[in-house]
């Protein structure tokens, strides 16, 4: 049902977006990606990794949105408000593709485990 959510309010879309920029960024820059938003292996230390990344992620993400917050509402600029909301929804939108990845991650480690059992 959350994934439902995240489907129709374009969280997918969001992080297509997302990755793309990071690619071109990364090119930009001359330097590879970073470890923290793929999966390097299927293996389970791999998806544990993962997993704790994302977590590590979305609570940087998190921050953000609440310090973004508080400048929509407290900042009396109206120029302010409007760069700190932009930056404010895209933290929000970062929080949900961290979520939102948090669920596939977990139905990945169930599945796994499920095989391991019946083994």
């Amino acid at each position: 049902m959350e994934q439902k959510l995240y489907r129709l309010l374009g969280v997918n879309q969001y992080r297509k977006f997302i990755i793309q920029v990071k690619k071109e960024y990364d090119q930009w820059r001359g330097k590879p990606g970073t470890d923290n938003y793929f999966l390097k292996d299927y293996s389970k230390e791999g998806i544990i990794f993962l997993k704790s990344q994302l977590i590590k992620n979305a609570k940087i993400h998190l921050f953000g949105v609440l310090v973004c917050l508080s400048a929509v509402l407290l900042v009396g600029r109206p120029w302010i408000q409007v760069i700190a909301l932009l930056i404010l929804l895209h933290n929000l939108y970062c929080v949900m593709i961290q979520r939102y990845n948090l669920i596939r991650i977990n139905l990945l480690l169930s599945k796994k485990r499920k095989k391991k059992d019946i083994s």
